[in-house]
């Protein structure tokens, strides 16, 4: 616990207008209470540099993980309606740009922070999870990725610096504003590779969710995690702790996170990557598992 404090200090300083700023972030920080279907308890607003485009309020979804949440399902494989933008849903993108979403979510370029660049990103469960998402009347959703094909979770350990993932990530919180309403994490793929590896990946999720919630100021900010989906068959032996993620995944158990799984889901070629449609499945997996917790932290 000493250690923990001296690593993470106390957060002393008022900013302007009184509010808490974060000093590892320049984050300031303002907790408020909020209606039904989007009252986590304490919901977040992030004032940041970047102004969110005029129009309703947006409650941010933060898309983490490795190389399933960036995406590598096929844009050729999207419907018309899907190509289509929705103006209710908004984009914060790797060049720290606003815009309408639109796949791919986490494109490359014009990226600001090298350390999360993903130059092969294509279709994720981003834009499908927003699709499905139930609408609160008079806001918008946003969404923001900080995924990174073939992060380890030891590469996601919580970390100020905009030179590492996590670091990164609030960074680009802190730039779009917005309020945070809610978290997506798919990884695991990477740690299956070695069985050392596989047996911490439980209790580094543990500490990088209470990191978000802790430097987010919302104890009960919703999470979404994915569990691994079948294992390769191309090249199994190069991962031979994919079941022990599974069972690591299986076995994390946390107030306000919700497990959605990806086993069964169909792959491409590569038997590691989720297809166009397996994504599609995902999304409003994914959407209707937050919407669960959304509306269990309501009723409290």
């Amino acid at each position: 616990m000493v250690a923990a404090a001296a690593r993470y200090p106390r957060r002393r300083s008022l900013g302007k207008h009184g509010f808490p700023i974060d000093p590892r972030y320049g984050m300031i920080v303002r907790v408020t209470h909020l209606p039904f279907p989007f009252a986590l308890g304490a919901a977040v607003l992030l004032a940041g540099a970047a102004p969110v485009p005029a129009g309703p309020p947006v409650d941010v979804y933060i898309l983490a993980g490795q190389s399933n949440m960036s995406g590598r399902g096929a844009l050729a494989d999207l419907t018309q309606a899907e190509r289509a933008v929705d103006p209710a849903i908004l984009l914060y993108g790797n060049d720290g740009r606003w815009r309408p979403a639109r796949e791919p979510l986490d494109d490359a370029a014009g990226q600001n922070d090298p350390v999360s660049a993903d130059a092969k990103a294509a279709v994720g469960p981003g834009l499908f999870f927003a699709r499905a998402l139930p609408r609160a009347p008079g806001r918008r959703i946003a969404l923001l990725p900080c995924a990174k094909g073939g992060s380890s979770m030891a590469q996601w350990t919580p970390a100020p610096g905009r030179d590492t993932l996590y670091g990164s990530c609030m960074q680009r919180v802190r730039q779009a504003g917005g309020r945070v309403a809610g978290l997506l994490w798919y990884q695991g793929e990477t740690d299956a590779q070695d069985m050392a590896q596989a047996a911490r990946w439980s209790g580094r999720m543990r500490t990088l969710i209470a990191a978000f919630r802790r430097d987010l100021r919302a104890a009960r900010l919703p999470a979404v995690v994915v569990t691994l989906a079948d294992r390769p068959d191309r090249n199994a032996a190069r991962f031979p702790a994919w079941a022990a993620v599974q069972g690591q995944q299986a076995s994390l158990d946390l107030p306000g996170v919700a497990l959605v799984p990806a086993a069964g889901l169909p792959l491409l070629a590569d038997g590691l990557h989720l297809d166009t449609a397996a994504q599609r499945a995902l999304g409003r997996r994914i959407a209707a598992a937050m919407t669960r917790l959304q509306h269990r932290a309501a009723d409290r």
